[in-house]
């Protein structure tokens, strides 16, 4: 089934004048996800020999269009009804490896847990042991799919007062999702839309575009970006609310590994491991000359340092519709 993956949302969360902690989920919270265990005819039903069943029915047309709705953070939700419930605002996530769901939202949609299932989480900031468990619904406009894995989260964050807080619940539909079952997968940033397509990408519809290969790494994509003569392969992560991202060390490589504008502010990132401020996290932004990525070259290019991989994410996609062709393993980028 599920034994390791990658998650790589990285959200941040304006907090104004309150502290942030991340822990474990409530007792009572992991009580109701072992409620909620498969029986043995639950998991007869959903696997085939020794594998998930998992059954995707395609509507007819080839193409599937959802409003694309933009977070708090800027990053894109689509609305997803798990097991016939209520439809819920779900992270598409490019950068994960798999679906992942909050703890809180697996047992308000009765989501099949395997609590013996202890898969480990990669993350910006660290890593984290999750649950295994399975989506016997999944319904994405008119697209349904039938037992899905998945990852529920056994950790979470939350901020606020003493007296007043509130939990940062963060679930993610993750690339597999359209990578396994799709011909490919657009988001369109600037109408808002996302679009699950399953008979084949036809090519841009703008004359203004560009064009890059891909590459699958840990089920995820991951693109070529340069500075000068230093190439690096990019984690194509709708899940990240910054724009080009890289390491210290990768930033030394450019000599860059002191200087540029450091990043504070009141307000935390949230990801996969804990959370952190851009203070603690050492975050700041470099400027170089020329940036080469999916397809373009940028002047005076900026890029964050920060933890975790090399990433592209939101804020630098922001102004494009973003295609990945899984036939031909390219990535589009429209204006």
């Amino acid at each position: 089934m599920i034994r390791g993956v990658l998650t790589g949302f990285l959200t941040a969360c304006l907090l104004a004048g309150c502290g942030v902690s991340h822990g474990p989920v409530s007792g009572g919270t992991l009580a109701r996800l072992n409620d909620l265990a498969v029986t043995p005819e639950q998991g007869a039903r959903m696997m085939n020999g020794k594998k998930i069943a998992t059954r995707s029915y395609s509507p007819p047309g080839g193409v599937v269009r959802v409003p694309m709705k933009m977070d708090g953070a800027g990053l894109p939700t689509v609305k997803a009804s798990l097991n016939g419930r209520r439809t819920e605002d779900i992270l598409l996530d490019t950068g994960a490896t798999v679906t992942v769901l909050d703890a809180a939202l697996a047992v308000r949609n009765r989501i099949a847990t395997v609590p013996t299932l202890r898969p480990e989480m990669a993350g910006v900031m660290g890593s984290e042991s999750g649950m295994g468990a399975v989506i016997e619904t999944m319904q994405i406009g008119p697209w349904r799919l039938d037992n899905l894995p998945c990852v529920v989260r056994l950790q979470r964050s939350s901020g606020g007062l003493d007296f007043l807080s509130s939990d940062f619940a963060i679930s993610v539909l993750g690339f597999h999702l359209a990578q396994k079952y799709c011909s490919h997968l657009t988001l369109d940033y600037p109408r808002r839309v996302v679009e699950f397509g399953f008979g084949g990408f036809r090519g841009p519809a703008s004359r203004n575009h560009t064009k890059s290969s891909f590459r699958l790494k840990y089920g995820v994509p991951m693109a070529r970006v340069s500075v000068g003569k230093v190439s690096w392969d990019a984690i194509v992560d709708t899940g990240s609310c910054f724009g080009v991202e890289i390491d210290q060390k990768l930033a030394q490589r450019l000599g860059q590994g002191t200087g540029g504008q450091a990043v504070s502010g009141n307000f935390v990132m949230i990801g996969v491991g804990g959370t952190t401020t851009p203070e603690k996290a050492g975050v700041r932004v470099i400027t170089v000359p020329r940036m080469t990525a999916l397809g373009s070259t940028f002047s005076n290019a900026q890029i964050d340092v920060m933890p975790g991989p090399a990433r592209i994410g939101s804020f630098f996609l922001q102004n494009y519709r973003v295609t990945f062709d899984f036939r031909r393993q390219l990535v589009w980028l429209e204006w």
